[in-house]
């Protein structure tokens, strides 16, 4: 646990300065953003652990996604780099690898960890297609591998969904408002 909270400070600490809040990506994607209940008996004592480290996590992936998505809607003038994005969820990743699943949670955490691999390949080429537009060359192709990056990762987060809700049905409502709000707010689509 020491590990994990160590890790999340320096993700937190390494802020840039746009410093968008969790609250304020929510209110980005004008979502609602639902808090998990760990106390439910729904939940293994491990799985309600690992499920709050988890959604942590997510929370700052979606605020890396948004300070992001924000910079190339602005054209540069708002938000984070890809630069700045990319090494940053990099670190993200690495941490979400840190995390030791159950093991009947095992699936959804390898695809959960794929899709936002597939959200950062997706900023990657629209990256690309800025730097190829810039030389003056033809774009295109870079800018049309984002829509299948775009779509797969949609595509992974649906299916963590799904199989939070077949594999917890007994969570509550309130669990499955929190699964669906995060994984809804970390969708690109």
């Amino acid at each position: 646990m020491k590990q994990f909270l160590a890790a999340a400070a320096a993700v937190l600490l390494t802020a840039p300065a746009f410093g968008m809040t969790i609250d304020q990506a929510y209110q980005e994607m004008s979502h609602r953003h639902a808090n998990l209940d760990l106390a439910s008996a729904g939940f293994t004592r491990d799985e309600a652990a690992y499920l709050g480290k988890i959604f942590q996590l997510v929370d700052l992936a979606i605020v890396e996604k948004m300070q992001t998505y924000t910079w190339f809607q602005s054209e540069g003038k708002k938000g984070a780099s890809f630069r700045d994005y990319k090494g940053r969820v990099d670190v993200l990743i690495a941490q979400l690898e840190g995390v030791p699943a159950p093991a009947r949670i095992g699936a959804i955490h390898r695809l959960l960890i794929e899709a936002i691999r597939d959200q950062r390949a997706f900023f990657e080429a629209w990256q690309q297609a800025l730097d190829v537009g810039q030389q003056g060359q033809d774009n295109a192709p870079a800018y049309q591998s984002r829509g299948r990056y775009l779509k797969t990762s949609s595509d992974k987060l649906h299916e963590v969904y799904n199989n939070l809700r077949a594999l917890f049905p007994n969570a509550g409502q309130q669990n499955f408002d929190a699964f669906y709000d995060h994984l809804c707010v970390l969708d690109l689509l």
